[in-house]
């Protein structure tokens, strides 16, 4: 019997005590010394100027190129094959002498990117979430983690918070039995004050343990997924209930989010949600601030913006510069934002999601169809499939007030965008299935 079905058969009291078992171990891994050893480093850093920052960067660019090209031997061969002098690359912009760095080379060359003078024990086993067979795998340094985790206790303390608060995460972590039908629908990491609740148990049944849970803890700060907080901004909208209290902060992750979905949460939580973007490759992380304006940081990896065929959309190539143990230069996010660059730093105006989210046309491609939701208060969730190239599917979960008038506006506002381009049909669902990882595509292609 595996670890997770003894897990599964104990009662509730015990998958309690099991969680913050696992809590305490967590809580070491992420704030234990090395954490604590470089976030001075971190908070002194937070109050360089923009252009400080560049400069550390550029630094760091250059001792991780030296660092690839004498112990990384994908990077020695490559830099002889392509007659690149390491020398040469001391800026950001000096990177673009490098050919970019897909998943598929990462997955096809792991053992000759791993560095010759960093040792296994040294290191943690990092992978993916991807969909089965395309999850990567790869070592990251023990130092390198402990400097994640530096930044994100550094972004903790910009936010004000001390991290004794509670917590609530909502994820994709299978922390409640999937077949459980009975509350609660939520467990107790005691040892990192974080209840955690279950993505997959999420319907009108169950919504009232969700809130009875978060009465009874009142989290302050709560994270995780839009379309695991959605589902529940629309019951509690609905059926005219209020909290007793507002998180002070509430961040979303891994999902793309519309404005008025922001708009949605913040009503029915009384805090509007902050985005953030991260991803376990760690070649890139941008952080949303109190006052609305997300940034990129810069003190931990090096982050370039690619033209694409869209005007002023640009995709995010990131390289690491502290996992010396198998390093990644200008990995290919396939990710695509829209920026600026401001005296504080390059401020991220807009997430627009993957390379691959595009609904292509027999003569070009559309971007962006969230739009058409804006005017939306009663869909509790929805998803756009490309069915082929000449149809697209809106499928559509109804909210308790979800009448005739929404959908007239609905088809009127997708005809407007789309009529004489593509067909399209709405389709109504009970519900939107999720990846194994508990997220939710905003848009999915069969083509």
């Amino acid at each position: 019997m595996d670890e997770m079905k003894v897990y599964d058969s104990l009662p509730v009291t015990l998958q309690n005590v099991a969680c913050t078992i696992e809590g305490i171990r967590v809580k070491r891994k992420k704030y234990g010394a090395l954490t604590k050893k470089y976030l001075p480093d971190f908070m002194e850093r937070d109050k360089w100027t923009y252009a400080q920052k560049c400069e550390y960067r550029d630094k760091q660019i250059q001792r991780m190129v030296e660092h690839c090209y004498y112990h990384v031997p994908y990077y020695h061969s490559l830099f002889d094959k392509l007659g690149i002098d390491y020398k040469n690359i001391k800026t950001l912009d000096d990177l673009k002498l490098l050919p970019i760095l897909t998943k598929d080379i990462v997955r096809n060359h792991g053992k000759e990117l791993t560095a010759d003078n960093v040792s296994e024990r040294d290191c943690y086993h990092m992978h993916t979430s991807g969909t089965t067979g395309s999850s990567l795998k790869f070592l990251y340094s023990k130092e390198a983690y402990a400097m994640q985790w530096a930044e994100a206790q550094r972004y903790e303390q910009d936010l004000e918070l001390t991290g004794n608060e509670w917590n609530a995460y909502f994820g994709g972590r299978s922390i409640v039995p999937k077949e459980c039908n009975k509350p609660p629908f939520y467990r107790v990491n005691y040892a990192m004050k974080e209840v955690m609740f279950s993505a997959w148990h999420l319907c009108e049944k169950n919504y009232p343990d969700y809130i009875k849970g978060l009465e009874k803890y009142k989290p302050e700060f709560w994270h995780g997924y839009p379309s695991s907080f959605l589902p529940l901004a629309q019951y509690l909208i609905d059926n005219n209930i209020r909290l007793s209290f507002s998180p002070k902060y509430i961040q979303l992750s891994s999902e793309n989010v519309t404005e008025a979905q922001l708009d949605k949460m913040g009503r029915a939580f009384g805090t509007r949600p902050i985005q953030g973007y991260a991803m376990t490759e760690q070649v890139a992380t941008f952080r949303e601030y109190p006052d609305g304006h997300m940034y990129v940081i810069e003190d931990l990896y090096a982050v370039e913006f690619l033209e694409t065929e869209t005007p002023e959309v640009y995709r995010v190539v990131g390289t690491n510069l502290t996992n010396y143990a198998m390093p990644l230069l200008r990995y290919d996010t396939r990710d695509l934002v829209r920026y600026q660059e401001t005296e504080k730093g390059r401020e991220i105006l807009h997430i627009d999601g993957r390379e691959e989210d595009n609904i292509k046309l027999r003569s070009g491609v559309i971007r962006r169809l969230d739009f058409v939701f804006k005017d939306q208060v009663n869909i509790t969730e929805a998803q756009i499939v490309q069915k082929s190239l000449d149809l697209v599917e809106f499928k559509i979960v109804k909210g308790k007030n979800y009448t005739q008038a929404d959908e007239q506006v609905l088809t009127r506002d997708i005809s407007e965008y789309l009529a004489g381009r593509i067909d399209y049909k709405i389709a109504y669902v009970e519900e939107i299935p999720k990846t194994k990882n508990g997220k939710m595509k905003f848009i999915v292609s069969e083509v």
